[in-house]
């Protein structure tokens, strides 16, 4: 629930009407907020009734005095209502801005990532700032080996992420399931096993490239703490902008993988055919020698003498 303050209501928006009612009425009224400060009217017995001003189960008030206490009471309770909705509203309008802007700006950022390198340290640069935490990591899944490897770590340096085969641990329970998860205490988590030094508390999230889970982000911190659903919405903001980026990343490696591969094998048939050039050069010389007039004479000459032997 949006925090609302009784006094503010009172002066923004109701001050005037409740003094209104105040005047008018004969019988003595007074509002009070929750710690007994008097807000308008004039001090009351303190045996005369009170009314709650409330929202759900929340008490922001109250009217005590007489016949009037009750309407009263009930419709500061309604304009509380009214502020809280209006204010609930506003911020999540602001919150999608705010998730619409972070999108967009990752987005930015990343179009012109072409090493995967470049995408991770984007990817935790971006969760460092939006969201409190001692240390991140990012680990790419091995398709070969169901393996989750490290690709990039930040932070605190005494933080050793092990590798994390799919399905073990929270990291790889994640990546199996595709669900995100909060972990205030991973002591108090039978999915973690043993406690890694630097890590009491962690938020993960799956970064999916079309329905297909590539790797994970995870946000550690070294004391306990309590990360809320809304730094839980952002980091998995930041792993579903970052997936495809790392998708054509790793598509660009390979291609130029397979380009470097191409020109190596390249280069050994231009050298094989060098090769196969020079002799049979070599061989067109040596028949060009040996069948000239003069090599024909000579040979001649050899067999002559040693005839005459």
């Amino acid at each position: 629930m949006a925090e609302i303050r009784l006094r503010s209501i009172l002066r923004k928006e109701l001050l005037p009407l409740a003094q209104r009612i105040l005047q008018i009425s004969h019988l003595p009224l007074a509002v009070y907020d929750v710690q007994g400060n008097l807000l308008a009217g004039e001090d009351c017995d303190v045996e005369a009734d009170r009314y709650a001003i409330a929202v759900g189960e929340e008490t922001l008030g109250w009217v005590q005095g007489g016949a009037e206490a009750a309407p009263l009471a009930s419709l500061l309770s309604d304009l509380a209502l009214r502020a809280v909705e209006k204010k609930t509203l506003a911020n999540e309008v602001l919150d999608r801005y705010r998730e619409i802007n972070l999108l967009y700006n990752i987005a930015a950022k990343l179009t012109h990532c072409r090493e995967v390198s470049t995408v991770a340290t984007v990817a935790l640069e971006e969760a460092q700032r939006l969201i409190y935490g001692t240390s991140a990591v990012l680990m790419l899944l091995n398709p070969e080996t169901q393996v989750l490897d490290l690709q990039l770590m930040v932070g605190d340096p005494a933080v050793t992420e092990p590798k994390t085969s799919l399905g073990e641990g929270i990291a790889g329970y994640v990546a199996k399931t595709g669900i995100s998860e909060i972990v205030n205490d991973v002591a108090a988590d039978v999915r973690y096993g043993e406690v890694v030094p630097g890590i009491r508390s962690l938020l993960c999230a799956p970064m999916k490239a079309l329905d297909r889970v590539i790797g994970v982000i995870s946000i550690h911190h070294s004391e306990l703490f309590t990360y809320t659903a809304a730094d839980l919405k952002l980091l998995t903001a930041i792993a579903l902008q970052s997936a495809p980026a790392i998708e054509n990343a790793l598509f660009y490696q390979r291609q130029m993988e397979a380009a470097r591969q191409r020109e190596a094998k390249l280069q050994e048939q231009l050298q094989e055919l060098r090769i196969e050039v020079d002799e049979a050069k070599r061989a067109s010389q040596v028949a060009e020698i040996t069948e000239s007039d003069f090599f024909v004479r000579l040979r001649q000459k050899a067999k002559d003498l040693r005839q005459r032997r």
